[in-house]
Protein backbone atom coordinates (compact mmCIF):
# COMPACT_ATOMS: atom_id res chain seq x y z
CA UNK A 1 0.00 0.00 0.00
CA UNK A 2 1.35 3.22 -0.85
CA UNK A 3 2.85 5.62 1.90
CA UNK A 4 0.90 8.56 0.31
CA UNK A 5 -2.68 6.62 0.03
CA UNK A 6 -2.04 5.83 4.10
CA UNK A 7 -1.41 9.33 4.93
CA UNK A 8 -4.02 10.94 3.00
CA UNK A 9 -7.04 8.56 4.07
CA UNK A 10 -5.25 9.55 7.65
CA UNK A 11 -5.44 13.38 7.15
CA UNK A 12 -9.05 13.51 5.39
CA UNK A 13 -11.02 10.78 7.31
CA UNK A 14 -8.67 11.88 11.18
CA UNK A 15 -12.58 13.74 12.10
CA UNK A 16 -13.45 10.22 12.21
CA UNK A 17 -11.35 9.32 15.41
CA UNK A 18 -11.38 12.73 16.89
CA UNK A 19 -15.24 13.85 16.52
CA UNK A 20 -16.16 10.42 16.19
CA UNK A 21 -14.11 8.31 19.01
CA UNK A 22 -13.38 5.86 16.49
CA UNK A 23 -10.45 3.71 15.92
CA UNK A 24 -7.95 3.60 13.23
CA UNK A 25 -6.51 3.56 10.50
CA UNK A 26 -6.00 -0.53 10.55
CA UNK A 27 -4.67 -1.99 7.24
CA UNK A 28 -7.61 -4.40 5.73
CA UNK A 29 -6.98 -7.22 3.62
CA UNK A 30 -7.34 -5.42 0.57
CA UNK A 31 -5.53 -2.22 -0.56
CA UNK A 32 -7.38 -0.38 2.36
CA UNK A 33 -8.22 1.21 5.68
CA UNK A 34 -10.67 1.17 8.30
CA UNK A 35 -11.84 2.92 11.26
CA UNK A 36 -14.05 1.44 13.55
CA UNK A 37 -16.32 1.82 16.60
CA UNK A 38 -19.06 0.25 18.23
CA UNK A 39 -21.77 -1.17 15.50
CA UNK A 40 -19.73 0.85 12.69
CA UNK A 41 -16.73 0.11 10.70
CA UNK A 42 -15.47 3.00 7.67
CA UNK A 43 -13.42 0.88 5.33
CA UNK A 44 -11.72 2.94 2.10
CA UNK A 45 -9.95 1.06 -0.44
CA UNK A 46 -7.70 1.92 -3.50
CA UNK A 47 -7.95 -0.40 -6.61
CA UNK A 48 -4.84 0.28 -8.37
CA UNK A 49 -5.76 -1.76 -11.21
CA UNK A 50 -9.04 0.73 -11.88
CA UNK A 51 -7.67 3.62 -10.25
CA UNK A 52 -10.28 4.36 -8.25
CA UNK A 53 -10.48 4.83 -4.33
CA UNK A 54 -14.24 3.98 -2.55
CA UNK A 55 -15.41 4.07 1.04
CA UNK A 56 -18.29 1.94 2.33
CA UNK A 57 -19.99 1.71 5.57
CA UNK A 58 -21.45 -1.31 7.53
CA UNK A 59 -23.32 -0.81 10.66
CA UNK A 60 -23.83 -3.95 12.53
CA UNK A 61 -27.74 -4.37 14.47
CA UNK A 62 -29.08 -7.41 16.30
CA UNK A 63 -26.67 -10.08 14.57
CA UNK A 64 -26.96 -8.69 10.91
CA UNK A 65 -24.37 -6.20 9.36
CA UNK A 66 -25.52 -3.81 6.94
CA UNK A 67 -23.23 -3.17 4.30
CA UNK A 68 -23.40 -0.14 1.68
CA UNK A 69 -20.89 1.57 -0.62
CA UNK A 70 -20.78 5.59 -0.03
CA UNK A 71 -22.31 6.84 -3.58
CA UNK A 72 -25.84 4.82 -2.41
CA UNK A 73 -26.11 6.22 0.79
CA UNK A 74 -25.29 10.25 -0.43
CA UNK A 75 -28.58 8.94 -2.79
CA UNK A 76 -30.22 6.84 -0.19
CA UNK A 77 -30.28 10.02 2.43
CA UNK A 78 -30.96 12.50 -0.19
CA UNK A 79 -27.64 14.47 0.03
CA UNK A 80 -27.10 14.52 -3.63
CA UNK A 81 -26.36 12.25 -6.66
CA UNK A 82 -24.41 9.34 -6.18
CA UNK A 83 -21.94 10.59 -9.15
CA UNK A 84 -21.24 12.78 -6.92
CA UNK A 85 -18.94 11.11 -4.84
CA UNK A 86 -15.54 11.47 -6.72
CA UNK A 87 -13.93 8.00 -6.63
CA UNK A 88 -10.89 8.56 -9.53
CA UNK A 89 -7.33 8.24 -7.97
CA UNK A 90 -5.13 8.27 -11.42
CA UNK A 91 -3.29 10.86 -9.99
CA UNK A 92 -2.20 12.11 -6.39
CA UNK A 93 -4.25 15.48 -6.96
CA UNK A 94 -7.19 13.00 -8.08
CA UNK A 95 -6.34 10.27 -5.17
CA UNK A 96 -6.47 13.40 -2.76
CA UNK A 97 -9.74 15.21 -4.06
CA UNK A 98 -11.71 12.16 -4.05
CA UNK A 99 -10.82 11.45 -0.43
CA UNK A 100 -11.63 15.02 0.73
CA UNK A 101 -15.09 14.32 -1.36
CA UNK A 102 -15.37 11.13 0.59
CA UNK A 103 -14.63 12.28 3.57
CA UNK A 104 -17.01 14.89 3.40
CA UNK A 105 -19.83 12.86 2.67
CA UNK A 106 -19.04 11.24 5.60
CA UNK A 107 -18.91 13.56 8.01
CA UNK A 108 -22.66 14.60 6.30
CA UNK A 109 -24.01 11.31 6.98
CA UNK A 110 -23.51 11.11 10.82
CA UNK A 111 -26.92 12.20 11.86
CA UNK A 112 -28.48 9.51 9.23
CA UNK A 113 -26.37 6.96 10.56
CA UNK A 114 -27.94 6.72 14.56
CA UNK A 115 -29.47 3.11 15.09
CA UNK A 116 -32.77 5.03 14.79
CA UNK A 117 -32.01 6.27 11.18
CA UNK A 118 -29.63 3.81 9.94
CA UNK A 119 -31.81 1.00 8.65
CA UNK A 120 -34.11 3.27 6.68
CA UNK A 121 -31.42 4.60 4.69
CA UNK A 122 -29.32 1.12 4.58
CA UNK A 123 -32.75 -0.01 2.52
CA UNK A 124 -32.77 3.37 0.37
CA UNK A 125 -28.77 2.66 -0.40
CA UNK A 126 -29.82 -1.52 -1.29
CA UNK A 127 -27.66 -2.67 1.59
CA UNK A 128 -26.34 -6.22 2.00
CA UNK A 129 -27.38 -7.51 4.56
CA UNK A 130 -24.70 -10.56 6.23
CA UNK A 131 -26.18 -12.71 8.79
CA UNK A 132 -24.03 -13.30 12.01
CA UNK A 133 -23.18 -16.98 12.63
Amino acid sequence: MSVSFEAEVERAFRFLVAECGLTGPSPTDQLGLSYSGPGVTYTIVLDASSHTVTTSIARDLAGVRLLADLPALVFGAALGNSSAVACGARSFNELRMSLATQAAFVRRLQPYLTPLNVVPLMRAAHARELRSA
